[in-house]
């Protein structure tokens, strides 16, 4: 099977050096599409012909969109949390109900999605991990003492860079709370947040890495003990962050909609006494969540996703 996924045209990376999650999930599915004997490859939208692909997988609306004018048969998978932030009456909702409507199938990150646009092409295709990258560093880790907690992500949102959609103040609140230590992860984007919440610098215990490579960022797993991910919108469900974390090994408190299954989390919403109960729990039954995290990282690998995929692509050829 021939296959090319459309480049983001983000100015980006595949694979990305660092941030880029559009960019890590095309090359992801590259190799692994690979490694079970197809053609794949990424190419901007505007040099691709009609004929050329034997399926061609579109992650951005407007591309889509352009591929369907020129007659281009496509598979297209949503990324952008914007489809709810803005609403049903916004562009960037009918954009992208547009390149459903244009598409052969849509996949969606995230149940609530499939829901949202009530589309008969859409269906649930959750994301994957790379287990060759993230990898618990023991068999069985101990109960930490003074558990080190973790946050990695791009906080943000429609365009307000200060705004706190990953949850932060409740990751730093919690820490400071039980007098833990925690470290916040993830691009210069994220000085934004601090730059409207100067509070948190007074914290001694808070550290901030910015921009690791995937190297550097198993290391930063393997160095804590417990992921937070009190985030209030994702298109992900579950995103590309818990699952790396899970695949190392730990276990997580944060939120994902209760429709999708995800074993080794806690889940609490954004209220910092219902996340420290969830940090009881999970000091309390420590062998079962770290299992159970290592456990979802396996069953959510990239190669088992890109399996699934390769089986929706003969559905639609």
């Amino acid at each position: 099977m021939k296959i090319c996924h459309v480049d983001p045209a983000c100015g980006l990376d595949i694979p990305p050096k660092n941030w880029g999650a559009i960019e890590k999930i095309i090359w992801e599915f590259e190799v692994n599409q690979r490694k079970l004997g197809h053609e794949s490859t990424h190419r901007l939208g505007g040099y691709i012909n009609l004929g050329e692909f034997d399926i061609v997988h579109c992650h951005v609306a407007n591309l889509a969109i352009d591929l369907k004018h020129r007659g281009i048969p496509y598979i297209y998978q949503l990324h952008d949390h914007h489809v709810m932030y803005y609403g049903e009456d916004s562009h960037v909702y009918k954009e992208n109900l547009e390149a459903i409507e244009g598409s052969l199938i849509s996949l969606m990150p995230a149940k609530w999605l499939v829901d949202y646009f009530k589309h008969p092409k859409c269906v649930y295709f959750p994301h994957g991990v790379n287990t060759n990258d993230f990898y618990p560093k023991t068999i069985s880790k101990p109960r930490p003492i003074e558990p080190k907690l973790l946050m990695l992500a791009n906080n943000g949102m429609g365009g307000k860079n200060g705004h706190d959609r990953k949850g932060f103040a409740y990751g730093v609140g919690l820490a400071m709370k039980r007098n833990l230590p925690i470290t916040i992860v993830g691009p210069k984007n994220n000085e934004n947040w601090i730059n409207e919440n100067l509070w948190v610098l007074n914290y001694p215990k808070l550290k901030f890495i910015w921009e690791p490579s995937n190297l550097e960022l198993r290391q930063i797993y393997w160095n804590h003990d417990i992921f937070l991910h009190p985030s209030e919108l994702e298109a992900g469900h579950p995103n590309l962050t818990l699952l790396e974390a899970a695949a190392c090994g730990l276990p997580i408190i944060g939120w994902i909609e209760m429709e999708t299954d995800f074993f080794g989390m806690w889940r609490a919403p954004r209220n910092i006494f219902r996340m420290e109960e969830g940090l009881n729990d999970i000091l309390n039954q420590w062998d079962h969540y770290t299992k159970s995290a290592i456990q979802t990282g396996k069953d959510f690998s990239w190669e088992n996703r890109t399996k699934d995929l390769i089986n929706i692509y003969n559905q639609v050829l």
